[in-house]
């Protein structure tokens, strides 16, 4: 038998970044959550306790996704250009600096 999906599985699960096919296991599991939890299969509580699954699986798996090895996922999700903008500001302020520490130290008078 083929599961059920809710027909809100594809914007939940591109709410949290995860594809759809991960979204579907994730709803596989939490039906098995959800019938050994409830004594009554397709009752009510039953689906209300398969969504709370499914959503609490989904937070999981989105963190699981945002966070890249060493806790730099934030860095590699940020557009390429964005992010190499920031660097060369920083190199430009730093060259800046530089320069004006350095014409200080030429225009000083041992006179």
């Amino acid at each position: 038998m083929k599961p059920k999906y809710p027909k809100i599985l594809p914007w939940l699960a591109k709410e949290a970044g995860v594809p759809a096919a991960k979204a579907e296991a994730l709803w596989v599991e939490a039906l098995c959550d959800a019938t050994r939890e409830c004594a009554v299969v397709e009752s009510p509580e039953y689906w209300q306790s398969a969504v709370s699954h499914l959503r609490a699986r989904l937070a999981t798996e989105s963190l699981l996704r945002r966070a890249a090895p060493f806790g730099w996922g934030y860095v590699i999700r940020l557009p390429g250009n964005q992010w190499l903008h920031s660097m060369v500001t920083a190199e430009a302020m730093f060259m800046i600096g530089i320069r004006t520490a350095s014409s200080f130290q030429q225009r000083s008078c041992y006179c």
